[in-house]
């Protein structure tokens, strides 16, 4: 019976005895993934129509100094009983006439009758020649700015398709790689929080493809004490046989949802040390420093353009944005993007924007990566020894489309990564990379890093001092 059996075709085999089929999650999430990705592909193709067509479109009638000079032709000169002699037979020195005044209208908006060039000395009307090219200029400037307007949103609103296709993907990708479910874990677990009263309104445990155990918890919205929080977790930790990490806790109205991750291999510290600008009483650098559900362990600095309160606007808004996205599970790149969009929008009567300086960490590997969007540059500290990251690139909000840089490098326990705003560096670098040598022979933690590193910069910027902020993160084992 086994010859048989191995001499049949392989087909015949999968036909008579077929592979049996996936758990009813994982296809859920197989087919969400194709959705998303599906949704993913239509937006880019929107994006790249609208801009396709825009690139192909002809300019609209009216976008030069010829519309002017109709205006006038048609309000002033159409019913003036010497119009054949100006637009016939002194056709181009009426037009040349007509073309100098546009120096003037642009210079101060508007033009009177001493204005007016020889060429148009023998207009018998020269006041309503003057007021029409004043309404017609008005009319020109308002068409231009309403076409700039009008291009300045479809550029954010294709620059946001594309974005939001990029994330999109990424999402997809991820729940294409969702590992499968663990049903007995999963009975255990809600058992566990039935036994506390607490019934469990959705429950999942499931194995990453690096084989790391993640579970989370729908219920009924519950305050947790930070003793209760710790106590849980050994709970599900054993239940699970895994050494779980205090779980990331999220109220949503009606409902609280708890979802705990494998404690990582590395443990992110961080220290942070910040002065406003000389004269100011906030500053325009924003900063964010958290570890997400992801364990992943995240630091981004946003330096506001300028000084002061208006500064503050857009380091605040860029940091805040950015930090949402990042802890929604957006990449780095793709929430720069939507970001820059944001500040384009916010900031389209004024010049503003922020530089983004961006560090992810994957606290499970070591693999660090570093994006940069206008920033100064940051340092990297092993063994003792300092080493600079540059990154030369644009600030967010300044350009319709962001143009980052990105860096990737693995950090192992004991390593530093420093970011600085560019107020750090007025007196260079090299002072900044002894500083850290000495901080790291002396063994300061990165709170006592970067309070020291603050400190002497403001001292050695003086009356030249701006936005001062330094931010340090080290790996350590738990």
């Amino acid at each position: 019976g086994l010859c048989v059996a191995v001499a049949m075709p392989g087909e015949w085999l999968r036909t008579v005895f077929p592979p049996p089929a996936p758990p009813v999650q994982a296809q859920g999430l197989t087919g969400a993934a194709r959705r998303l990705a599906n949704v993913a592909d239509t937006l880019s193709d929107i994006a790249d129509t609208v801009n396709a067509v825009c690139a192909r479109q002809m300019p609209p009638k009216g976008e030069n100094f010829d519309f002017v000079v109709e205006h006038i032709a048609r309000t002033t000169c159409q019913t003036c009983t010497r119009r054949s002699r100006c637009w016939v037979r002194g056709y181009a020195t009426a037009m040349d006439g007509l073309y100098q005044l546009k120096p003037t209208l642009e210079s101060t908006g508007h033009v009177e009758v001493e204005d007016l060039p020889g060429q148009l000395s023998v207009c018998i009307h020269p006041g309503d020649l003057c007021t029409a090219a004043n309404h017609g200029y008005r009319l020109w400037r308002s068409r231009r700015q309403t076409r700039a307007r009008a291009t300045m949103l479809r550029t954010a609103l294709t620059e946001q398709y594309s974005a939001l296709a990029g994330a999109l993907a990424q999402l997809a990708g991820k729940l294409g790689q969702a590992g499968l479910p663990d049903p007995r874990r999963e009975a255990k677990v809600a058992q566990l929080f039935g036994g506390l009263g607490l019934d469990a309104l959705e429950c999942s445990v499931t194995s990453d493809l690096a084989g790391r155990l993640s579970v989370s918890v729908t219920i009924a919205r519950t305050r947790f004490a930070e003793e209760e929080v710790t106590a849980l977790t050994g709970e599900v930790s054993r239940i699970c046989r895994r050494d779980l990490d205090l779980p990331e806790i999220t109220h949503c109205r009606t409902v609280t949802m708890l979802h705990f991750g494998e404690r990582p291999v590395f443990r992110a510290e961080f220290g942070a040390a910040a002065h406003p600008a000389k004269g100011q009483t906030v500053s325009g650098d924003a900063l964010e420093q958290f570890c997400d559900a992801a364990g992943r362990a995240q630091m981004l600095l946003c330096d506001g353009m300028g000084t002061g309160r208006p500064a503050a606007v857009d380091g605040q808004m860029a940091a805040r944005l950015t930090s949402q996205l990042l802890r929604a599970g957006f990449a780095a790149e793709s929430a720069a993007r939507l970001v820059n969009v944001a500040l384009g929008l916010k900031s389209a009567e004024q010049e503003s924007g922020a530089t983004l300086d961006l560090l992810t960490v994957d606290l499970y590997t070591g693999r660090a990566g570093l994006f940069k969007a206008g920033a100064a540059p940051s340092f990297l500290v092993r063994g003792g020894v300092p080493h600079m990251l540059e990154g030369a690139s644009l600030p967010m909000g300044v350009m319709d489309s962001l143009v980052g840089r990105s860096t990737t490098f693995g950090l192992d326990a004991g390593d530093w990564v420093v970011l600085v705003s560019d107020g750090v560096l007025t007196d260079g670098t090299q002072w900044l990379l002894e500083q850290l040598q000495l901080s790291a022979k002396l063994g300061h933690t990165p709170q006592q890093a970067a309070q020291t590193l603050a400190d002497a910069a403001v001292r050695r910027a003086g009356d030249k001092q701006d936005d001062i902020t330094v931010a340090v993160v080290r790996l350590a084992q738990p």
